[in-house]
């Protein structure tokens, strides 16, 4: 199952989920029906059993009221999530951001294997958090959609784990990234919260009037403690069902990302010592009262639960058994191992896209959502190669700003002038600066300006929402100060405006198919001239891509002309909407366009990968096998 099968499943295996919620819906209105019928509702002398029982204007009231208010609750929490993101989940748990510039040497390291596993899966770095207060081994993702992603981790994760154990771990989030799990754990934590009201309702009820008893000598709060204990326990239907569905949706996931992880980093060993190292007792224990609620997404159990009845997570011998054949095949291959990634051939891969991957249709969309060990060797290579100068401005927000300013002006014959025109001489300091990375960014080659982006972006997010504002009009100042808009400039600009401008809601789909021919006409007429000078290459490139796409024509190759980079902008939006299946075919169609000729430029592989960013479908590092690679 590939990329977008995996999340067009994690969407269609919501509704499954829907028979459990009503019939948890269905218990506690029963529950709760009962409730109101034996300790408020009066009974008439003479009335029989059966005639007490059913009470329909009662049960009515009681189904509305209830109803009303799960789903309130759960719509309420859904909408919470879906503009906060894996931040608001990270911060519910107690966990912080994970500042670029941090001293602290086990943050500098966790910061390294994200950098590292992002760079090679072409995904967006995502912030990083640490949950301080958790001594146990876990960690987690969340998030809305693959390139708005947070990964956290436990300090007990920094502080036991080695190196590759913590890698596997990154990876087994990474796993839940790209199978879609983070877009059905946040569905699943707003439904989870609308069930368990009635028992957060029945404890606040307990709290408030013990309190005030204390407070006025009351003895007339029993009957509204009793009420509320009765509601606490009552809560608990929708406690088991909430264990139930989070238990019927993890347990499997969990067997794929740890499969995952031994596939993207080709050491079982990493994620099997962290595996047994978590077989203790609580040794994944969280002490956040908020555990309960994401049990369902951690690394490992988080949470206790009755004799192992309804565990969010298999047995970790089970999944270390899963794991076994890899590692056992790995540890007899020892000896006969390739050098390390980063070694020999690292170089040599950040150096010209060397490797084994070819650049055609199926062997991108195949690559999308995974990581190999070509591109962790290239990942590797692209760290170690940054001079130190360049490190230490990639910790911090002022500094990232001097690197984003380089890359923007590398190519430009006065850059001094141009700089000074669009930032004003009071930025100084941060235009010299970037005047002095100018040198070996030439030096580097432009296969290393994208990754240097990707890597600025994280310390970039660090700036207030006012300054990100301003960083975004100072980009577009020094972009058009030639009066042009080159293809590079296009792709930092939309990287960039998509992860510092205002929080993305998801794109409105539309079944218009005109709309969406339209859309996808211009996207592929500007890859098919951009890789073709000659308008009978581009047509033939145009009439290839066009082939892939899942919508029948006619279909009209746009004139270089009439071609404008900003009007791709919005239709990267609209595509984006889209369902993954047709995604996945666009993505297919965008990789016969640009290979049609039997050359990819450098550029062309950085647009293809920001428009797969733009659709939430990372394509990683183009490593060319079969077909050359040119400079551009």
């Amino acid at each position: 199952m590939d990329f977008f099968q995996a999340q067009e499943r994690a969407r269609r295996n919501t509704k499954w989920l829907v028979l459990l919620f009503i019939l948890a819906l269905l218990s506690i209105i029963l529950a709760v029906y009962l409730l109101f019928l034996f300790t408020i509702s009066d009974a008439t002398p003479g009335q029989g059993l059966l005639a007490r029982l059913w009470q329909p204007g009662l049960l009515l009231g009681v189904a509305a009221g209830v109803t009303a208010l799960v789903f309130g609750g759960s719509l309420y929490k859904v909408a919470q999530l879906a503009s906060g993101g894996g931040v608001a989940v990270a911060e519910s748990l107690g966990a912080r951001p994970v500042e670029r510039a941090t001293s602290d040497l086990l943050e500098r390291r966790l910061l390294n294997v994200v950098d590292e596993m992002a760079i090679a899966s072409g995904l967006t770095v995502p912030q990083v958090y640490v949950m301080d207060e958790e001594a146990g081994i876990n960690a987690f993702a969340a998030g809305t959609s693959p390139n708005e992603a947070v990964v956290a981790v436990t300090r007990g994760c920094l502080e036991q784990l080695s190196r590759d154990e913590l890698q596997g771990v990154v990876a087994h989030e990474f796993s839940h990234i790209f199978n879609g799990d983070m877009r059905l754990n946040l569905r699943l934590i707003g439904i989870l919260h609308g069930i368990l009201l009635i028992a957060l309702i029945g404890r606040g009820l307990m709290r408030a009037s013990s309190e005030t008893r204390v407070r006025s000598n009351s003895k007339n709060q029993g009957g509204i403690v009793l009420f509320g204990l009765l509601l606490f326990v009552i809560g608990y239907i929708g406690v088991f069902f909430g264990k139930l569905i989070k238990a019927a949706v993890s347990r499997q996931r969990e067997f794929l990302a740890d499969a995952a992880a031994v596939q993207f980093t080709r050491n079982p060993q990493g994620i099997s010592g962290a595996l047994q190292k978590i077989a203790g007792i609580d040794a994944t224990r969280m002490q956040t009262p908020r555990a309960e609620e994401a049990s369902h997404m951690l690394f490992g159990q988080g949470v206790s639960s009755l004799f192992g009845l309804l565990a969010t997570h298999p047995p970790i011998e089970e999944r270390i058994a899963r794991i076994e054949p890899a590692l056992r095949a790995s540890l007899a291959g020892a000896a006969r191992a390739a050098p390390m990634a980063g070694e020999s051939e690292g170089h040599e891969a950040a150096m010209g896209f060397a490797g084994r991957l070819s650049v055609t249709p199926g062997g991108v969309r195949g690559s999308i959502g995974t990581i190999d060990a070509g591109h962790l060797a290239y990942a590797h290579a692209v760290l170690e190669r940054l001079p130190e100068a360049v490190r230490e401005d990639l910790k911090l927000p002022r500094g990232a700003q001097t690197l984003l300013y380089a890359l923007l002006v590398v190519d430009a014959p006065d850059p001094e002038t141009v700089l000074r025109a669009a930032l004003g001489d009071e930025q100084d300091a941060a235009i010299l600066r970037s005047l002095d990375h100018l040198p070996w960014l030439r030096e580097a080659g432009r296969e290393l300006w994208l990754p240097l982006l990707e890597l600025a972006l994280p310390a970039l997010r660090e700036l207030p929402p006012d300054a990100c504002a301003g960083v975004l009009a100072q980009a577009d100042a020094l972009t058009r100060a030639d009066g042009k808009l080159s293809l590079f400039e296009f792709t930092l600009l939309s990287l960039l405006n998509h992860q510092l401008g205002e929080r993305r809601t998801a794109p409105a789909r539309t079944t218009d198919l005109a709309a969406i021919r339209g859309d996808t006409a211009l996207l592929l007429s500007l890859l098919a001239h951009a890789g073709h000078a000659d308008i009978t290459e581009a047509q033939k490139a145009f009439d290839v891509a066009c082939a892939r796409v899942p919508l029948d024509g006619p279909w009209t190759l746009f004139e270089r002309q009439a071609l404008k980079l900003d009007a791709l902008e919005p239709a990267l939006a609209h595509l984006g909407g889209l369902k993954f299946a047709f995604k996945g075919k666009l993505i297919e169609a965008c990789v016969a366009a640009i290979a049609a000729d039997g050359h990819v430029s450098v550029a062309e592989a950085e647009l293809l990968r920001a428009i797969g960013a733009r659709l939430d479908c990372p394509v990683p590092p183009l490593v060319a096998g079969e077909m050359p690679v040119l400079a551009n």
